[in-house]
């Protein structure tokens, strides 16, 4: 405990000398909010996924679901994310001291696991745009197709089938 009285940093945030036992209870708060980041992080895996098949499968009311259960997960991160950040930065200033204790090795291998989901999500993320957009052009596609069909046809009923007109050359006669 000695070590822990000797050792003191100025806090980034507040300019206020930051302990060794300080460094460890952030430590230790950090934890379960990172975990439950992650297990949020999880759960927004999962969730790009079934909307990547809801997608495919052209499910617009499983599709609308999802979203509405993305955007509630989305909503409980930021908020976790926001408590978690100012812990984070003074973590992050006294990286070298926070190395050292206890959790530190729990708390980076939550972070690189944190990361491979983000990756995960953004990755699956940029599957679901580039389907949306392939959607998006077959429709046009589609549209623009019927509209010169439907021109065509058009010409084509002119050509087949002219309009009936009374018989004007024998009324202009007789």
């Amino acid at each position: 405990m000695a070590a822990d009285r000797q050792f003191t940093a100025r806090s980034r945030a507040t300019d206020i000398p930051v302990t060794q036992d300080q460094l460890r209870q952030q430590l230790l708060n950090y934890g379960p909010g990172l975990e439950a980041e992650v297990a949020i992080l999880r759960q927004l895996v999962r969730l790009a996924a079934a909307q990547r098949e809801a997608l495919e499968a052209q499910d617009n009311p499983r599709l609308e679901s999802i979203t509405r259960d993305r955007n509630r997960s989305m909503a409980a991160l930021v908020t976790i994310e926001h408590t978690l950040r100012p812990i984070r930065h003074e973590l992050a200033a006294h990286r070298k001291t926070v190395s050292a204790l206890a959790g530190f090795a729990d708390i980076s291998e939550l972070h690189r696991v944190a990361a491979e989901l983000v990756a995960d999500i953004a990755h699956s993320d940029d599957t679901t745009l580039a389907a949306l957009r392939e959607a998006e052009l077959a429709r046009r596609f589609a549209a623009d197709t019927l509209a010169v069909a439907g021109s065509t046809l058009a010409a084509y009923r002119r050509v087949v089938a002219p309009p009936v007109t009374g018989a004007g050359l024998v009324d202009r006669r007789g």
